[in-house]
C-alpha cells in the first residue's frame, strides 16, 4: 500500500510541477519574444502538451480514485473524496475551459494574445486546484 501511496503522489505533484513550469517559467519566457515567435513556441507547446496531459490528468484521477477506494474504511477517506472532486473539476474545467482557448492560439486566431492571456488566467487557477488536491492527498499518505 505504501509503495502505491508514493505513486500516486508522485504522478500528481510531477504533473503539478510541470503545470507551474510553464506558467511560471515557459510561458513568461514566451512572453518576452516577438509576437510572431511567440505564436511559433506556443503552438509546439500546445502540440506536445496536448498529447500528454489528457493522459497524465486521466492516470492522476484514475490514481487518485484508487487511492480513494482503497482508504475507503480508514479516517482519511473524506479527505480523499474532496480530492477526487478537485480531480474531477480539473479535468471537465480543463475540457471545457481551458482546451478551446489553447486551440485557438495555437490555431492562430486574430485576437490570439487575448485569448493566451485568458487561458494563464485560468491555467493559474487549475495550479491551485491541482496543488490542493496534492495536498489532501499528502495529509492522508503522511498520517
Amino acid at each position: 500500500m505504501h509503495a502505491f501511496n508514493m505513486a500516486t503522489l508522485f504522478v500528481i505533484l510531477t504533473l503539478l510541477g510541470v503545470e507551474f513550469s510553464v506558467s511560471a517559467f515557459i510561458n513568461a519566457a514566451v512572453s518576452r519574444l516577438e509576437p510572431e515567435w511567440q505564436l511559433k513556441m506556443l503552438s509546439r507547446f500546445a502540440l506536445v502538451l496536448g498529447k500528454v496531459m489528457p493522459v497524465w490528468y486521466s492516470a492522476s484521477t484514475l490514481l487518485l480514485s484508487v487511492e480513494t477506494w482503497l482508504c475507503w474504511r480508514t479516517p482519511g477517506h473524506s479527505i480523499l473524496l474532496a480530492a477526487d472532486a478537485i480531480m474531477v473539476l480539473i479535468a471537465l474545467a480543463s475540457i471545457f475551459l481551458l482546451v478551446p482557448l489553447a486551440r485557438r492560439v495555437a490555431e492562430g486566431a486574430a485576437d490570439w494574445q487575448r485569448i493566451n492571456r485568458i487561458w494563464d488566467q485560468r491555467n493559474r487557477v487549475r495550479i491551485a486546484a491541482l496543488a490542493s488536491a496534492a495536498i489532501l492527498l499528502a495529509d492522508v499518505v503522511v498520517r
